[in-house]
C-alpha cells in the first residue's frame, strides 16, 4: 500500500465507502463510472493495483486514500497474463505482480482457462489461451491431436473431467486440469463479485 493512503488512513479514518463506481473487466482492464469507461491512464491504473486488496469478508477493493472504493468483477479478483520463461511460461497479474507456477487449473463452461497461484484466482486473458493450450497433454504424457484437444475440451464445457493435464514447466510434474462451473468459482475460492453497502437497519 502507497504511503500516501496509509497517512490518509490515519488522518481520516472513517470516510464512507464507495460501491458501483469502479470495476474490472474480464481482461483486467478497470473500468469507472455507470458507463464503465476504461481507464487509460498508465500512473492511475498502477495507482490502482498497488493500493488493491481483499476485506475480511472477500470483498475486493480500491483503498484510495482514506476511502475504500469496492471493486465490481465482472469474473475474478484477478486477470492473468502469460509470458515467456526458460523452460515454460511466467504468470503475472494484472496487477502487475509475479506468481510461480499455478497449483490448480480448470476450464469453464464457456472454454475459458481459470489459474490459482498464490492464494489469487484468476482467469487467463484470452489472448493467451492459445499460449496455454500448447502445454496440455494427455494424462498419459502425449501431445494431443486436434481431434483428441477438442474432444476433452468439450468435455469440460460440458462439466465432465476431459483428462488433460497441463506441463508448466519442462520437467516438472504436470498439473491435472478440472473442470469447473463460473457460477462456482466466487463461493469456492471466496470473494464477492458484486460488493454492495450493509443494508439498513429495520425501521432507519
Amino acid at each position: 500500500m502507497d504511503e500516501i493512503v496509509t497517512a490518509g488512513l490515519k488522518r481520516w479514518p472513517n470516510v464512507p465507502d464507495c460501491f458501483g463506481w469502479l470495476a474490472l473487466d474480464g481482461r483486467g482492464r478497470w473500468r469507472i463510472g455507470q458507463e464503465r469507461q476504461p481507464i487509460t491512464h498508465a500512473p492511475t491504473i498502477a495507482f490502482i493495483g498497488r493500493n488493491y486488496l481483499a476485506d475480511e469478508t472477500g470483498r475486493w477493493l480500491f483503498q484510495n486514500g482514506p476511502q475504500r472504493v469496492y471493486v465490481e468483477l465482472e469474473y475474478t479478483p484477478f486477470v492473468w497474463r502469460l509470458g515467456p520463461a526458460k523452460a515454460g511460461w511466467s504468470l503475472t497479474d494484472h496487477t502487475g505482480n509475479p506468481a510461480e507456477a499455478p497449483s490448480d487449473v480448470h476450464i469453464d463452461e464457456d472454454g475459458r482457462f481459470l489459474l490459482a497461484a498464490h492464494g489469487r484466482i484468476g482467469v487467463l486473458h484470452d489472448h493467451d489461451s492459445s499460449l496455454l493450450i500448447e502445454g496440455l497433454r494427455t494424462r498419459t504424457g502425449e501431445c494431443p491431436s486436434e481431434t483428441v484437444l477438442a474432444s476433452a475440451i468439450d468435455e469440460y464445457m460440458g462439466g465432465r473431467d476431459g483428462r488433460l493435464n497441463l506441463v508448466w514447466v519442462d520437467g516438472a510434474a504436470p498439473l491435472p486440469v478440472a473442470p469447473i462451473q463460473s457460477a462456482s468459482v466466487a463461493g469456492r475460492f471466496g470473494f464477492v463479485p458484486r460488493p454492495a453497502p450493509p443494508a439498513p437497519p429495520l425501521g432507519a
